[in-house]
């Protein structure tokens, strides 16, 4: 590879891994051969200027004008046979063009006229044409100097670089009597260079500015926003769920996704912001001076970008989106900063359960270091036993008869004391340790139903709590299989809950996974119902026994037993759709009443019992 080409890859951060794909791979070829092109070029104009200026030095009195003429003759002799995309000049020490060959027209289009008298109207105001004058400057001073650029407009007004390489004609007292060059037409090599550069800045997928482009583009945003004393907000946005679409539809279904997403979104973005993709399922969105902008209004119509159905090839599906944001300069007063800190309040919306947007504060930003802790406690947990499961009795409501548990989970660290799951499943979801931990939980559940028939003829059932991660990944089916096998316990003792944030995920996956648990006779229940994304097109589709309705609609009761509508909803809907119901978080006796009033068979919550440990609830069996 030409070092110049290197050099400059190498500049623009390019990877092996990038150098590899076929469409880069191409374009690197082309550009290479170009340079190598360009040097051999260069070398033989090199050496006909050379040999040129030459034959001037050797004339007795090169200063007559006979003589001059004879030396252009001799030059426009050497040049003949050159190519139209080069043009030969000579101008004197005032800086006047004195001779233009022929090639100038085919070349640019104008003629030797309109080129001598508005040379300098046809430049454009490129960067590239600021040193121009000062390399003629020099060149009339008799210094030699490399070949330079400048940009310059064709007759028929498109933009074509040029590369001039100059030598100064010297008398015999060595004084400069003219300047002679070649023009030398790069547009060619020059757009490579472009479309280069285009590509070590722009993601290949979705054609938006990449990670480099994106700091790029902030070091001048942040300059220009302190100058002038402008805030602006930078949005870390990432896709909910967005592995578990890749592992069971496959890269084809998550990349067309991906530049459906940027569809949706780019037409709603101003072209005063920014709008990247940093890596994988991450963009940023960063929105310029938002005091002219509403943000919160902005955040929502974002979010509201995901509500709708997404189809890809014969698949639809819900996605949503988690987005955290930090604010300038008030979270980070530079990009790498800046993109920390949304990245944390992003992972904060996740926890919030998704679909969400966060901000950041300096206290997220400590509880990011303690759950970076606890990722890596969480491993040995599992080693030391550290990992225990309490239960929580689900009862008939009239009766008040025990007829199963709740397996829920905790952690006995040994200097955090108790930690409840909401302070670490997630963590748990995100590294793919809930694989293993959920393996752990289904088995454990599975031997306390085989101790729990010891205890008493009621053939009682423990349900566990299975995350979306757990059906899209794990092999589900065979886990709970041999769990049943090992403890010997009858499958219709078991239960498994799901939750309604599954209905995101693919349903004809989700369908045929619960379909093989149900065939082994175990029980499927819909948990925390009503919070969710609920679908009664979907509800019919899954293969459940029972809802658990959310403690959100429970405390919709009032104690003058006033109609709780949406909970009075989602009873007659159960019933029509003969669906069991526990009614979750029930804590007063008048929340029973009304219960019992509207029918429904059974409850969970602290008027029964708080979760307890496995030895307390055996003494309560005993």
């Amino acid at each position: 590879m030409h070092p110049l080409l290197k050099r400059q890859l190498e500049i623009v951060g390019f990877t092996d891994e990038a150098l590899s794909q076929a469409a880069v791979h191409k374009l690197i070829v082309s550009v290479d051969k170009a340079y190598q092109d360009a040097d051999e070029d260069r070398a033989k104009l090199d050496t006909i200027l050379k040999n040129t200026s030459q034959e001037m030095r050797g004339l007795d009195e090169p200063n007559t004008e006979d003589e001059l003429k004879s030396s252009a003759a001799k030059y426009r002799r050497l040049v003949e046979n050159i190519q139209q995309h080069y043009f030969f000049y000579t101008y004197n020490t005032d800086g006047v063009f004195t001779y233009l060959s022929d090639s100038l027209a085919g070349m640019l289009g104008y003629t030797q006229e309109e080129f001598l008298t508005h040379y300098p109207e046809y430049l454009t105001d490129s960067p590239k044409n600021d040193k121009t004058q000062k390399c003629r400057e020099k060149s009339i001073a008799g210094e030699q100097q490399d070949p330079y650029e400048l940009s310059i407009y064709h007759k028929d007004g498109t933009i074509f670089y040029l590369e001039l390489t100059e030598r100064p004609l010297f008398d015999a007292q060595g004084e400069v009597v003219a300047v002679e060059g070649i023009a030398r037409n790069i547009t060619s090599y020059h757009k490579a260079q472009e479309e280069m550069s285009h590509i070590a800045q722009h993601d290949s997928l979705t054609a938006l500015p990449n990670r480099l482009n994106l700091y790029n583009q902030m070091e001048h945003l942040i300059a220009t926003s302190k100058r002038h004393d402008k805030l602006f907000a930078m949005l870390f946005l990432d896709l909910d769920h967005f592995k578990s679409i890749n592992d069971s539809l496959g890269h084809d279904v998550g990349d067309k996704l991906l530049q459906e997403v940027v569809e949706r979104l780019a037409p709603n973005i101003r072209s005063e912001d920014i709008f990247a993709r940093i890596g994988g399922d991450e963009f940023i969105i960063v929105l310029n001076d938002i005091k002219k902008v509403n943000l919160a209004a902005s955040m929502k119509r974002i979010m509201a970008l995901f509500q709708q159905e997404w189809q890809i090839d014969r698949h639809r599906f819900k996605v949503s989106a988690s987005i955290g944001v930090s604010l300038f300069p008030r979270d980070g007063d530079n990009t790498t900063d800046l993109m920390k800190n949304a990245d944390i309040a992003m992972y904060k919306a996740k926890e919030s359960g998704r679909n969400n947007f966060s901000f950041f504060t300096s206290e997220l930003d400590k509880k990011v270091h303690m759950d970076m802790q606890l990722e890596q406690d969480m491993a040995n947990a599992l080693k030391n036993d550290q990992f225990v499961l309490h239960y929580q009795p689900t009862r008939v409501l009239k009766t008040d008869a025990l007829i199963g548990v709740e397996a829920l989970l905790r952690w006995h660290h040994p200097t955090e004391g108790l930690i409840f799951p909401d302070r670490f499943i997630y963590l748990a979801e995100n590294t793919g340790f809930i694989l293993k931990l959920g393996s752990w939980i289904l088995k454990e559940a599975c031997k306390t139903i085989a101790r729990f028939n010891t205890m008493s003829d009621q053939k009682l059932f423990v349900s566990v709590n299975i995350s979306t991660r757990q059906l899209q990944h794990g092999d589900l089916y065979q886990t709970v299989k041999e769990a049943i096998e090992h403890s010997g316990i009858e499958p219709q003792q078991l239960s498994i809950e799901i939750t309604e944030n599954i209905m995101m995920e693919n349903i004809d996956i989700v369908v045929a996974v619960l379909d093989q648990i149900k065939e082994l006779g175990v029980h499927v229940a819909m948990d925390d119902f009503g919070t969710g994304y609920s679908s009664l097109s979907y509800l019919h589709l899954l293969p459940i026994d029972l809802l658990k309705v959310d403690k959100l609609h429970i405390d919709t009761i009032s104690k003058d037993a006033t109609k709780a509508l949406l909970l009075d909803t989602i009873l007659i809907m159960a019933e029509a759709l003969g669906l069991k119901v526990v009614a979750e978080g029930v804590e007063e006796e008048y929340q029973r009443a009304y219960l019992v009033d509207k029918r429904c068979p059974y409850y969970q919550g602290y008027l029964s019992s708080e979760p307890v440990p496995e030895s307390e609830f055996l003494k309560y069996l005993s």
